[in-house]
């Protein structure tokens, strides 16, 4: 499998007298690669792990004898981790940086038992 940049020529690169096939993109160590270097799939695909975590998570979110802050110390450990692992090799556009921001607010306001619906301010 070998990425072919656009407007390239192409060639074929053979292993033991097989050709490798030219791909789009792959997934390489759990991050998406792409021909472009653009990290918007990876980021998508970040966040909507985050978000299977937290929902597995639900009855620790709804449990009213669970302090918030213990809540927010559980976020921080068991679900940034998941959403922002290979973020240091990310380069990021504004609307990947929004998706982000997005995501947070989705995580804070499902910990918060915040509806969509309500207005809050920070």
């Amino acid at each position: 499998m070998q990425l072919k940049p656009e407007n390239s020529i192409l060639c074929d690169v053979k292993i033991d007298q097989t050709v490798l096939e030219n791909v789009e993109g792959f997934k390489y160590l759990g991050s998406v690669k792409t021909i472009n270097g653009s990290c918007s799939k990876d980021t998508k695909m970040r966040i909507g792990m985050a978000k299977k975590k937290m929902i597995e998570l639900n009855n620790v979110w709804k449990d009213h004898n669970i302090p918030i802050e213990l809540k927010l110390k559980l976020l921080k450990c068991l679900i940034w981790p998941v959403m922002m692992y290979g973020c240091e090799a990310w380069s990021q556009k504004i609307d990947d940086d929004k998706r982000i921001e997005a995501a947070e607010m989705w995580l804070y306001r499902r910990i918060l038992r915040v509806k969509w619906t309500d207005k809050r301010t920070k």
